[in-house]
């Protein structure tokens, strides 16, 4: 558990330094990207349809 936090701590400061000096600016940042990880990436992803199946049925003569 103590790695795991360990992880989220390296990545929390890698987006930390990429917000802008301003306080309010950067929690605007912060509340957006929430919105996308709660939202547009927690969404799965649709269900992918099954390729049709074709049958041939009979042989060389049929054609």
């Amino acid at each position: 558990m103590a790695k795991d936090l360990a992880w989220h701590r390296r990545h929390a400061v890698q987006l930390a330094a990429q917000l802008p000096d301003n306080t309010e600016d950067g929690l605007i940042i912060l509340r957006l990207a929430q919105e996308l990880v709660t939202g547009f990436l927690a969404v799965g992803e649709p269900e992918k349809k099954s390729a049709s199946v074709v049958t041939l049925i009979g042989g060389n003569d049929c054609a």
